[in-house]
């Protein structure tokens, strides 16, 4: 039984961190090293891990000074005793076979990458699922399909969580530090360096958004980190693929997207003349998004709402969520 490494960044979070270490404490499989980056906090988090280490020997901790989250993940891998990672945000959790079921899916397949999408918790719970965990759901991608996928964002996402990566992998490409949208920045690369990737369809990974969180914030200048991840993941399709344009079509879509937070931001400070320029600039990729059969019904609807009309857009976005 290989051990693995779950890697938890720490950053002010004194009212949830229990949520998380207990749903890693509680894992099925029990040979894990559960690593705590105390990446700086101010309020009582730190004190909070060191406390679980006393209690529990599978728990490291390190403090560092506040770098950000991407330098806490690089650090914890650094620091890990084994040779497979799986990565943890300090205010969401596992269900308690979520090692189990990843460790199971890289054995059946042979692979470096396991990969499950993430589930948006609204409410943590307090029991978490035991059921037995089949197989049965899942599949085998080549590099390729599984970029194409994560363009899309279907079945396989660029947050770390939910996966189980060969440490390898995490040293040669790790997190770029100094900014947000750090995952879509690398996910790319970690993909792309295997020849196959395993993929799991039942979502084990709870994802709590919170109020401060990137998805949710207000517009800051913070938020056009997003354009460098783009950037990059143009420079990496350039390098592999700079002919096909299937894999462009579905970085566009990407682009399209997920540069909607950008736009709910913009929305929510009345920025409306930034706003304009996005949707000027969205035009162009009527023909990769309106007939592609990998954009659903409702991100259509959605895409041509905004270039109709931003402040519809944002009256029914608000209303229907």
């Amino acid at each position: 039984m290989d051990k693995v490494s779950i890697i938890v960044p720490v950053y002010n979070v004194e009212d949830c961190l229990s949520y998380c270490v207990d749903s890693l404490r509680q894992q099925t499989y029990k040979n894990i090293e559960i690593i705590l980056v105390d990446d700086g906090s101010t309020d009582s988090s730190g004190e909070i891990c060191d406390q679980y280490a006393q209690e529990d020997e599978r728990i490291k901790v390190l403090h560092i000074d506040n770098g950000g989250q991407s330098r806490a993940r690089n650090i914890g891998v650094q620091a890990s005793s084994s040779d497979w990672i799986m990565f943890l945000d300090s205010d969401d959790y596992y269900d308690l076979k979520a090692v189990e079921y990843l460790v199971a899916l890289r054995d059946k397949y042979a692979v470096d990458l396991v990969v499950t999408s993430i589930v948006e918790a609204r409410n943590y719970q307090t029991e978490l699922n035991t059921d037995d965990i089949s197989l049965e759901n899942s599949e085998k991608l080549d590099r390729y399909t599984g970029l194409v996928r994560m363009f899309y964002g279907n079945s396989v996402g660029t947050h770390p969580g939910g996966k189980l990566y060969k440490k390898e992998i995490l040293l040669q490409y790790p997190y770029p530090e100094g900014m947000i949208y750090e995952d879509l920045a690398i996910a790319y690369e970690h993909i792309a360096a295997g020849e196959e990737i395993a993929v799991g369809f039942i979502h084990l990974y709870k994802y709590y958004r919170r109020p401060g969180s990137t998805v949710n914030a207000a517009y800051s200048t913070k938020l056009l980190d997003f354009y460098k991840a783009m950037d990059c993941n143009r420079s990496y399709v350039e390098r592999d693929y700079s002919t096909n344009q299937e894999m462009r079509i579905a970085l566009n879509v990407r682009y399209v997207f997920n540069g909607l937070h950008i736009v709910h931001a913009l929305l929510g400070s009345n920025m409306y003349q930034e706003v304009n320029k996005v949707r000027k600039e969205y035009i162009q990729y009527f023909k990769d998004v309106i007939p592609n059969p990998n954009v659903t019904r409702k991100n259509k609807l959605k895409y041509i709402l905004f270039l109709v009309s931003a402040k519809l857009y944002n009256t029914i976005r608000n209303k229907i969520g």
